[in-house]
C-alpha cells in the first residue's frame, strides 16, 4: 500500500524540528571550552613527514596524544600508520597495499568515534597547508604531507577547490602543462564474493584531482561486478598528488584511470 505524503503542516514542523535541533546542536558545541591541543609537538610531527620521515612522525604524533584531547594527534598517527605501511622498503606493492588500506579503514572508522570539533580540522588543514608551503619542492624530496592533507580533507569533507578551473588531456599541444603524480596510491582489494566468483577484469574511471592534488571526483566508466567498481572509487579516494601544473601554478585535472583485476 502506498504510503501518504505528510500534510503540509506536517512537514512544516518537521524542518522547525530539524533546524531547531541543528541551531541546539551549534549552541551547545559553541558553548563547550575549546579542547586542548598541543600544536607545537603536532607540528613536529608535520616537519617530519615533510623530510619523509613516516615511522619519526608517527612517533612524534603518538608522543602528543598525552596532552591532546581533541584526538587529532591520534588521527594523524593513525594515518602515518598507512603512508609508512605503504612506503616501506622492499614490501611487496600488494602487500604494501593490502596494510594501507586496513590502516586507512582503522582511521576512518575511530574517526566518526573521535567527534574531533570541526573547528580543530580546520586548524590542523591550515597547518598542514602552511607545512607544505615550507616544504622543499617534492618534485627532489616526495613529502608525506600531501596524503595527510588529502586524507584529512577527505575526512573533514573539506571542499577548498570547488569550482576551480579543471584542465584535461586534449591530445593536442598543451605546452607547460605537467601532469599529476600519485605520491600515496593503494590498489583496491578483492571483495569476498568476487573473489568467491574469481570475477577479473578492468574498472575504468574518468577522474578528476583538484589543484592541491586530492581527488577531487570520480565517474566509473567501465565497471565490475560483485562491488569491485564501488571499491576502486572508495580506494582513489584516499589517494594524493603531486598536482597538476600549468605554466607553473596547481591546477585541477581530469584523466582516465584503470585499476586491473586478476585472481593470482
Amino acid at each position: 500500500m502506498a504510503h501518504r505524503p505528510a500534510t503540509l503542516a506536517a512537514s512544516l514542523m518537521c524542518g522547525f524540528l530539524a533546524s531547531w535541533t541543528g541551531t541546539m546542536a551549534q549552541a551547545q558545541e559553541a558553548a563547550r571550552p575549546a579542547p586542548a591541543v598541543p600544536w607545537e609537538r603536532i607540528e613536529a610531527g608535520l616537519s617530519r613527514l615533510a623530510a619523509g620521515d613516516g615511522e619519526g612522525a608517527e612517533a612524534a604524533f603518538r608522543e602528543a596524544r598525552k596532552g591532546d584531547d581533541s584526538s587529532v594527534a591520534d588521527l594523524f598517527a593513525q594515518l602515518t600508520r598507512a603512508y609508512v605501511a605503504f612506503n616501506r622498503p622492499g614490501e611487496y606493492r600488494p602487500t604494501a597495499s593490502i596494510k594501507a588500506s586496513e590502516r586507512l579503514e582503522a582511521a576512518n572508522r575511530d574517526f566518526y568515534r573521535q567527534h574531533i570539533p570541526p573547528a580543530v580540522l580546520g586548524d590542523a588543514l591550515a597547518r598542514i597547508r602552511k607545512a607544505l608551503k615550507q616544504a622543499p619542492p617534492e618534485e627532489a624530496s616526495p613529502s608525506l604531507l600531501r596524503p595527510l592533507l588529502c586524507n584529512v580533507r577527505l575526512l573533514a569533507r573539506d571542499r577548498a577547490t570547488d569550482g576551480e578551473p579543471v584542465l584535461e588531456q586534449t591530445g593536442k599541444d598543451t605546452g607547460s602543462l605537467v601532469h599529476p603524480k600519485p605520491v600515496f596510491a593503494p590498489m583496491p582489494p578483492y571483495t569476498e564474493s568476487a573473489r568467491r566468483d574469481r570475477i577479473k577484469g578492468s574498472v575504468v574511471m574518468e577522474v578528476v584531482t583538484d589543484s592541491e592534488g586530492c581527488p577531487a571526483s570520480a565517474k566509473v566508466l567501465k565497471p565490475l561486478s560483485r562491488g569491485l567498481a564501488e571499491q576502486a572509487v572508495a580506494s582513489w579516494n584516499w589517494w594524493a598528488y603531486q598536482p597538476a601544473r600549468y605554466d607553473g601554478a596547481a591546477v585541477g585535472f581530469k584523466y582516465v584511470l584503470s585499476f586491473g583485476f586478476a585472481i593470482q
